[in-house]
C-alpha cells in the first residue's frame, strides 16, 4: 500500500511541475482572413503519410476558429477522398491546453487524431480559450467561457463539413463537458469519455491534494464542500483548488450521470487502473451507474497513464517518457465509432 501511495505522489508531483513550466500563451494567433467564419494560418494543409490509406488522402487543415469574438487555433484532420467520414471533436481536460493537449514531450490529441485518421475517421482539435487568452479569463468566468461556447462553435464547424456522423471525445474534465454538450445538442451520435469521472471535480481534487499532503486532509475536505455548495448568491470570489467560487457555481450545474442518461446515445468509457489522477472511487462509480446500461460500454486498462500512453508500472516517471500512443486504445476508439456500440 505504501508503495502505491508513493507512486501516486510522485506522479502528481511530476504533473504539477510540468504544468507549471508549460506556461500560457496570452497573445492572439497570427492569422490571415478567409471568406467564411474561419481564418487560415500559414501552411493550411499537411499530408500525413500512411500505408493503409492512399497517399495524399489524409490532410491537416490548420485554421482559426472564431467563437464569441475569440480566435482559436484549430486543426481539422480529415480524409480527402470525396466521401463522408465519421468526425470526432477532441475536448481537452482542465487547465490551459493547446490543440495537441501538449504536456512536456507528450501530444496525446495529435497522436489520437493521426491514429483515427489512419482508420478513416476525421477529427477536430482546438486551443482552449484559457490557453490563448488566459488574461481574459477573469474571476467570474466559468464552464461556459472555458468550454461550452468554444465547443459549440467547433461542433458547428464539424457539422458544416462532409461527415457521416459526429462524436465527442473528452479527456478527463473534457469528458464531463462532453456529457453536458451531448445532453443539450442535437446531432451528436456518440461520446467517448477518456480517463474521465462521474465524480465531482472538487472531490477528485481533494483526493489528489490529500495524497500529497495527508496531514491537511480535513482542510482539503472543507474546501471541497465549499466548492460543491457554491451558489450564485454565496459567491464572493473565494478560491478553492485554484478556481473561484463563481467557477464552481457554473461547474455545479453539471450532472454527468444525468447527462449520459438524457443524451441517450452510445457512450464508451475508458479508464485505467494506473491513472494516478483518479482513484478506485472513480472506476467503481462508473460500474455502479452504468454496468447494466445498454448504451454504455466500460473498458478499463491496466497500464496506461492519465494521458493514454503505455507505462512501465514499476517506474512512475515513465508516465512522461513513453511517447508511443497505444494502438489498442486507438482501436477501441475506432471500433466504438464504426460499430453499433
Amino acid at each position: 500500500m505504501r508503495g502505491e501511495t508513493m507512486k501516486r505522489i510522485i506522479a502528481i508531483i511530476l504533473l504539477i511541475c510540468i504544468v507549471a513550466l508549460s506556461g500560457c500563451n496570452t497573445e492572439s494567433p497570427d492569422i490571415n482572413g478567409t471568406s467564411d467564419n474561419t481564418e487560415m494560418i500559414p501552411n493550411e494543409t499537411t499530408n500525413i503519410p500512411n500505408k493503409d490509406i492512399p497517399q495524399g488522402s489524409i490532410e491537416e487543415k490548420h485554421f482559426v476558429l472564431e467563437s464569441n469574438g475569440y480566435k482559436l487555433n484549430a486543426v481539422y484532420t480529415y480524409i480527402d477522398d470525396g466521401n463522408a467520414h465519421p468526425a470526432v471533436l477532441l475536448i481537452a481536460g482542465s487547465g490551459p491546453s493547446d490543440y495537441d493537449e501538449t504536456l512536456g514531450t507528450l501530444k496525446p490529441f495529435k497522436d489520437i487524431a493521426n491514429g483515427l485518421a489512419k482508420e478513416g475517421i476525421n477529427s477536430l482539435r482546438v486551443d482552449k480559450r484559457t490557453f490563448s487568452y488566459a488574461a481574459n479569463f477573469d474571476i467570474k468566468c466559468g464552464i461556459e467561457e472555458e468550454y461550452l461556447e468554444d465547443c459549440n462553435a467547433a461542433i458547428e464547424y464539424l457539422k458544416s463539413q462532409n461527415i457521416s456522423s459526429l462524436y465527442l471525445l473528452g479527456h478527463s474534465l473534457g469528458g464531463q463537458i462532453a456529457t453536458e454538450l451531448a445532453a443539450s445538442i442535437e446531432g451528436v451520435d456518440g461520446m467517448l469519455l477518456f480517463n474521465s469521472s462521474a465524480r465531482h471535480l472538487a472531490d477528485i481534487a481533494c483526493d489528489q491534494y490529500s495524497a500529497l499532503d495527508p496531514v491537511n486532509k480535513e482542510s482539503y475536505t472543507t474546501y471541497a464542500e465549499a466548492a460543491k455548495n457554491a451558489t450564485t448568491s454565496s459567491a464572493k470570489g473565494y478560491y478553492y483548488y485554484s478556481a473561484s467560487d463563481y467557477y464552481w457555481v457554473s461547474y455545479n450545474q453539471i450532472d454527468v450521470a444525468k447527462n449520459i442518461s438524457n443524451a441517450n446515445i452510445k457512450t464508451l468509457i475508458i479508464n485505467s487502473k494506473f491513472d494516478k489522477q483518479s482513484f478506485d472511487e472513480d472506476l467503481n462509480l462508473w460500474s455502479t451507474l452504468f454496468s447494466d446500461s445498454a448504451n454504455v460500454s466500460i473498458c478499463v486498462y491496466d497500464d496506461i497513464s492519465h494521458f493514454g500512453y503505455k507505462i512501465d508500472t514499476t517506474d512512475p516517471s515513465s508516465i512522461y517518457t513513453q511517447v508511443d500512443f497505444p494502438s489498442e486504445v486507438i482501436s477501441a476508439f475506432t471500433d466504438f465509432i464504426k460499430g453499433d456500440r
